[in-house]
C-alpha cells in the first residue's frame, strides 16, 4: 500500500471533524492560491493547510518474516493463501492554519490540539487482495510555531499562521503474496492390543 493512503485517511479525518472539503495535501505555498481557484478568488479564513513533509522506513522495526514471508492474512478458493508483506514506516505531516486574526487562530489550535490528542487513531482500508482494515495513530509534535511573518499580504489584509507538526510511526508498506498452500497427508496403521498392557 503506498503512502498516499494514509494522506487520504488523514485528509478525510479532517474534513470531516472540520465540516471544510478545502483541505487538501499541498504544498504551503500553494494552499491560498488553489483555495482561491476552487472558490473563485474568494478565499475564507480560517484555512488549514496540510503537507506531508517526508516518509522514512524504520529500519530498527523491519522484520524478516513479514518483509520476506509475510503473515497469513486468509485462504483463497484458488488453493492458495494471500500473506500481507509490511516495511514499517513513519510519516511526518505540517498542518498551517491561517487566520484573519490571532485570537481565533489559537482557538482553532487549541481544538485541534485537544481533538488530535483525545482521538489519535485513524484507520485506512488496505488494498492488494488484503482487503483489512489498518489502524495507525497520529501524534503532535512538540512545537507549534507562529509563523505570521513569513506570509504574504493578501488583498484583505495581513493573515495569520500557526504551523503544527505531526507524525504517525506505526504506518507501514503493505504488499501480497500469494502462495500454494500445502497440504499434510499421512497414513495411521493401528497395531491390535495385546491383553494385559
Amino acid at each position: 500500500m503506498s503512502v498516499y493512503r494514509y494522506d487520504e485517511a488523514i485528509i478525510k479525518h479532517f474534513r470531516d471533524i472540520l465540516d471544510d472539503n478545502r483541505i487538501s495535501i499541498l504544498p504551503v505555498e500553494l494552499a491560498i492560491r488553489f483555495t482561491a481557484q476552487l472558490q473563485k478568488d474568494d478565499v475564507k479564513f480560517p484555512l488549514i493547510s496540510t503537507t506531508r513533509l517526508s516518509y522514512s522506513i524504520r529500519q530498527s522495526d523491519v522484520n524478516f518474516t513479514g518483509l520476506r514471508r509475510g503473515g497469513y492474512q486468509n485462504r483463497n478458493s484458488d488453493g492458495t493463501n494471500t500473506f500481507a508483506q509490511v516495511i514499517p514506516i513513519r510519516i511526518e505531516y505540517q498542518m498551517d492554519i491561517f487566520t484573519v486574526d490571532k485570537r481565533t487562530g489559537d482557538e482553532l489550535v487549541r481544538e485541534l490540539v485537544f481533538h488530535i490528542m483525545q482521538n489519535p487513531t485513524l484507520q485506512v482500508e488496505v488494498p492488494y487482495d488484503l482487503d483489512m482494515i489498518h489502524n495507525f495513530n497520529i501524534f503532535l509534535g512538540a512545537d507549534i510555531v507562529d509563523n505570521s511573518d513569513t506570509i504574504e499580504h493578501l488583498d484583505k489584509g495581513v493573515k495569520f499562521r500557526n504551523t503544527l507538526t505531526f507524525y504517525t510511526d506505526d504506518a507501514y508498506l503493505f504488499a501480497s503474496k500469494k502462495q500454494l498452500h500445502g497440504n499434510v497427508t499421512g497414513s495411521v496403521d493401528t497395531l491390535p492390543r495385546k491383553e494385559g498392557k
